[in-house]
């Protein structure tokens, strides 16, 4: 419209024939041609070409490359599409990269396809063929694509893996329990076992329990008891006794192996065991000196050659005879089957029962200091106390100073 205000309608027609002339013009005389180079995958120096076009495509055909839809075509360290208009001087450089074929394997089924990506990684990416956590691929992403490759994709599945009294659901690839252990970060560590064992294959219900298993050596120390021996001595009266020598307890240690899974005990054996320390006997002299003495009791005087405090209980007939052959009265008198070796026939004082004669065992009193008082059915009181009771003479040939 302006040309037209300013020259006429006449005059702006020319003008606009004269350009559009310019324009074919310009397709129709050849471009001149500028020096470039190609640097081919894998080759040491770039191939020098003399191109007349500015689009990288026509430069391969310049070099006797034929493109494919997927080769790769690099210029300034970039990826750019097969018509792309490069600056058009001396000098230029790109890269070409021929596409390889992948053949990809899975679980659904599997793919083939050609790439001209610099790695594996970027192969996938470009197919949209995403990974997910626990994936597993058999070449590692950034394997290089120089070549045909074949390569299987195992997708993850999740498995619950008990660690003490929890459960961690974890996506792995693996088939068998300790890779799939391994690949979830809790690989099977010294001692450590799994449910099931680390050889099988992941069960159906895809759960797995780990236990942690440590084990320590230790020492242990226990104590050993010193022991008593005791001796008569004549010189000493009975009653008295004098300590020849203090005891000291000993110790015993052991090397013990202690197992522990997931933080409890679950077994402690002893490996050795040896005496670190011997304990040390108390020695005792007691008294064998008999000196009779005399009791002022209730019933009157009591001579006597040992007072001696006791437990007393009373008993009623058994239909047994006594340990003696009598069939027992009142007045006999059970005690432990130590002393019945020492005091059978013996007479003792007991107050509140009388004067009684040792004639029966009660094995229930061996060890103690106790006695069993025979009371007659028709006349029994039961009896459960402790008194001081009187051995009465003559002094028992066996008895040295004390009674066991």
């Amino acid at each position: 419209m302006e040309l037209i205000k300013q020259y006429g309608k006449p005059a702006a027609v020319a003008l606009g024939a004269a350009g559009l002339i310019l324009i074919i013009l310009s397709f129709a005389i050849p471009m001149q041609p500028i020096n470039a180079h190609i640097w081919l995958d894998g080759a040491e120096e770039p191939a020098a070409v003399s191109v007349r076009s500015p689009f990288a495509a026509n430069w391969l055909l310049e070099g006797g490359i034929r493109l494919y839809p997927e080769d790769s075509i690099w210029y300034g360290g970039v990826r750019i599409p097969h018509d792309f208009k490069l600056p058009y001087k001396d000098g230029q450089l790109i890269a070409y990269k021929p596409a390889v074929p992948i053949r990809l394997r899975s679980d659904g089924g599997g793919t083939r396809f050609y790439s001209g990506a610099v790695t594996l990684g970027e192969a996938l990416w470009e197919r949209n063929i995403v990974l997910k956590a626990g994936d597993a691929l058999s070449m590692p992403m950034g394997t290089p694509l120089t070549e045909a490759l074949t390569v299987t994709l195992t997708r993850s599945q999740p498995v619950a893996i008990q660690l003490g009294d929890k459960t961690v659901d974890v996506p792995v690839a693996a088939a068998r329990v300790g890779d799939a252990l391994a690949e979830a970060g809790y690989a099977l560590q010294f001692l450590d076992y799994s449910i099931p064992t680390e050889s099988a294959l992941i069960p159906n219900d895809r759960a797995i329990r780990l236990v942690r298993v440590r084990e320590e050596i230790i020492n242990e120390k226990t104590t050993i008891p010193f022991t008593e021996e005791r001796v008569s001595d004549p010189d000493i009266n009975v009653g008295e006794e004098v300590v020849l020598q203090a005891g000291e307890n000993g110790t015993q240690t052991a090397t013990v192996r202690v197992r522990y899974e997931d933080g409890e005990e679950t077994l402690r054996e002893v490996l050795a065991e040896w005496v670190s320390k011997a304990p040390t006997a108390r020695r005792v002299a007691y008294g064998g000196n008999v000196v009779e003495q005399t009791y002022q009791s209730p019933d009157g005087s009591v001579d006597y050659w040992l007072e001696k405090e006791v437990y007393i209980t009373s008993y009623l007939d058994t239909g047994s005879p006594t340990a003696s052959g009598v069939w027992p009265y009142y007045g006999s008198i059970a005690v432990s089957p130590e002393w019945y070796s020492i005091l059978k026939g013996a007479s003792i004082y007991v107050p509140g029962y009388g004067v009684g004669t040792v004639m029966d065992v009660c094995p229930g009193c061996a060890g103690k200091d106790w006695i069993d008082v025979f009371i007659p059915t028709d006349q029994y009181i039961p009896w459960s106390k402790t008194l001081t009771v009187y051995f009465l003479p003559p002094v028992p040939d066996g008895f040295t100073g004390e009674l066991p």
